[in-house]
């Protein structure tokens, strides 16, 4: 495994990054990395939906959608971000990539766990999200860590979803995140911390150099930015008309559909949410264009189809069963 050293603050340029090793390096790959104030949104989320724009515009906050899935997260300098590049193995669990972090956290007295989906938390508050992204036979794997944030600034760019907190004892985004700093006995900033877990890694992986990224490699990566991460197509996406809107809240996370019905037939169909998987929405959602949209007639057309693969977790009689029941008030009234 190969530490990449990664000084920028800029969210294009550090998610650019990411791919940039994805695609051209055969090596393991581990960096952490910092950004500017921003919203990193999940691959299969509605950019509009997850953030406050007034609010993002006026504080000039940079807006970026990540490769792989999950929920939007806030980044500021008092937050970090771990990368880890790998080979797909038997065991690709987001815990696995995980335990790494919270090794170091413990080393520190600190009583981290993984919980739920894809979480870090103390003492039951979230301090990491975790998200990953698969490329021909590698998984990216990267997590956000709550270190010094300005938790007012980040619970007001972002939007919360109506369903998020359903049935839930917590109520707000700001009730159930923490900083890390503020359960350390024996305080640091953010960058003694930074380098405490950079060393903590590449002990535990026995790496004993760093990669400085060369001119070649600042100019690939600015290229794959320029070109991906900071499009407005790839940050917020068509803004399209659908006749038919519902949300679920499923184990695999929040799902909204979205669809073009006429005549009970679909002819466009987008599913956003902050859900995992390994093959890319787009590929499912065109399986539903021209179908009617009728329960049997769906789960013949997607016979031969696994659902977990793009979104994981879900079997194909829960989310056709999902989409069905959601829309049914709905499409009624059409």
């Amino acid at each position: 495994m190969i530490h990449v050293v990664n000084t920028s603050n800029d969210p294009f340029f550090n998610h650019a990054l990411e791919e940039y090793f994805l695609s051209e390096y055969d090596e393991e790959i581990f960096t952490i990395w910092i950004n500017r104030p921003s919203i990193l949104i999940g691959r299969n989320q509605n950019t509009f939906a997850e953030i406050n724009s007034a609010y993002v515009s006026e504080n000039n906050i940079d807006v970026v959608r990540r490769l792989s899935g999950g929920g939007a997260v806030y980044n500021d300098l008092g937050n970090m971000n771990f990368t880890f590049i790998s080979k797909k193995s038997d065991d690709h669990s987001f815990s696995r990539f995980a335990s790494p972090v919270i090794d170091a956290l413990k080393s520190l007295a600190v009583g981290a766990q993984f919980t739920g989906r894809n979480d870090i938390t103390i003492e039951g508050k979230k301090i990491s999200g975790n998200a990953q992204y698969f490329y021909e036979d590698k998984v990216l794997h990267h997590g956000t860590l709550l270190y010094d944030v300005k938790m007012d600034k980040l619970t007001k760019a972002l939007n919360t979803h109506p369903l998020k907190f359903q049935n839930k004892a917590v109520k707000s985004v700001s009730s159930r995140v923490a900083n890390i700093s503020d359960y350390l006995e024996n305080k640091m900033d953010l960058h003694d911390f930074k380098a405490y877990l950079e060393n903590y890694i590449k002990d535990t992986y026995s790496i004993k150099s760093s990669y400085i990224l060369t001119s070649s490699d600042i100019e690939k990566i600015e290229e794959i930015a320029q070109k991906r991460f900071r499009t407005a197509s790839w940050n917020f996406g068509k803004n399209k008309s659908y006749n038919i809107s519902s949300s679920i809240v499923l184990s695999s996370g929040i799902l909204d559909f979205n669809l073009a019905v006429k005549n009970n037939i679909i002819y466009d169909f987008k599913i956003f949410g902050d859900f995992f998987g390994e093959n890319s929405i787009e590929e499912l959602e065109m399986m539903f264009i021209g179908l009617e949209l009728e329960k049997e007639k769906i789960y013949n057309a997607l016979a031969d189809i696994c659902i977990s693969d793009f979104i994981m977790g879900l079997d194909k009689e829960s989310f056709i069963s999902a989409l069905i029941e959601t829309t049914l008030d709905i499409k009624k009234k059409l």
